[in-house]
């Protein structure tokens, strides 16, 4: 999902990446069903009728998924910069280097996971990825001086007191003669 966006998505031959492959990322969930299976088989074990309907309905679940959802490319993660898919079909492309991007941040809200691009003026990229986990760790070596929460951190780090400054300024403020 896109918003505030005036991005010009060119076909996937005309985009001119710039930089080294580092990760695909898609959209559909590879490690969580996986890890669902696993504890539904766990769950098989115990001589229990309540357990292994449990353990039947959460493999059932995870094999829905991994059969029914479909995968797509989203994005694709270069050293210099981004390339985001335009179509599930990735077909259409666009490249966005990491010196145009001003602040970026991973969100989670309701069990939807988005990557935030804040390109300035008001402009913004969001896409929608259940491997928002796998896009933070690609990025955050890469680009980390233009993380969220790294920005905030430093911002705090820059504005901290130091113990004397503070008795300064409390003698300052109480005591003036």
């Amino acid at each position: 999902m896109e918003k505030n966006e005036t991005l010009e998505y060119l076909p996937v031959e005309q985009v001119k990446a710039q930089g080294r492959f580092i990760k695909a990322i898609g959209f559909k969930p590879k490690t969580a069903p996986l890890i669902v299976i696993a504890m539904g088989i766990a769950l098989l074990i115990p001589n229990s009728l309540y357990s292994r309907l449990l353990g039947i309905l959460m493999i059932a679940l995870a094999a829905l998924v991994l059969l029914k959802v479909k995968d797509y490319k989203v994005m694709d993660i270069f050293d210099q910069g981004i390339m985001f898919y335009g179509d599930v079909d990735a077909k259409y492309a666009y490249f966005l280097p990491f010196d145009d991007i001003v602040m970026w941040k991973m969100e989670r809200e309701a069990g939807h996971d988005s990557i935030v691009f804040d390109l300035g003026s008001g402009m913004k990229i969001i896409k929608d990825t259940f491997e928002a986990n796998k896009v933070y760790k690609t990025l955050y070596p890469l680009i980390r001086e233009k993380e969220h929460n790294y920005i905030k951190m430093e911002k705090a780090r820059q504005n901290q007191l130091s113990i004397p400054e503070a008795f300064d300024n409390i003698k300052k403020k109480y005591f003036k003669k």
